[in-house]
């Protein structure tokens, strides 16, 4: 059973090269003609969530993917959370991840919709299962991203009224 791909799968697709070719720019800042090993810790670290985020979303429109505009619509906005992410990387970036657990959480949040959708709609037993599952697995990753992103927000605060 074969899909014929679209345009907008195939232009989802440039955008997350765009966002590797970005993310590789981190590993530009050299110490002593070395990678740092926080840098390369962050580098591997957001490039195992965005392709993660890649897969889930391919995993989906390849099962589930209907081109409807509600699919449409969330492509285009998982697009924008992947460029506001992807052009938020800098060479401080693990000074401050903030951004990127934010954008990352949202980015898990709206894949995490979709497949909440598929289980609620669907008959097909099968696909139930497989919707509950990455609904489950996406939303525990939602929270501990958008936690994450919380817990920096805090933190930064408390510091700069403490000092």
């Amino acid at each position: 059973m074969s899909k014929p791909v679209s345009m907008i799968e195939l232009f989802y697709d440039l955008v997350f090269v765009y966002m590797i070719a970005k993310a590789t720019g981190l590993l530009h800042q050299l110490e002593h003609g070395v990678i740092a090993p926080l840098t390369l810790v962050v580098f591997a670290f957001v490039v195992i969530v965005f392709i993660n985020s890649w897969m889930v979303q391919t995993v989906f429109v390849n099962r589930f993917g209907a081109s409807s505009w509600t699919d449409i619509g969330f492509m285009f906005g998982d697009m924008m959370i992947v460029l506001y992410m992807a052009n938020s990387f800098s060479s401080a970036l693990d000074a401050n991840l903030r951004p990127f657990f934010l954008a990352a959480g949202l980015l898990s949040l709206t894949l995490c919709i979709q497949y909440v959708l598929v289980w609620r709609r669907t008959d097909n037993r099968d696909d139930r299962a497989i919707a509950q599952a990455f609904s489950g697995i996406l939303g525990v990753r939602t929270l501990t991203l958008l936690g994450q992103a919380y817990c920096r927000c805090a933190r930064a605060s408390g510091w700069r009224r403490l000092g």
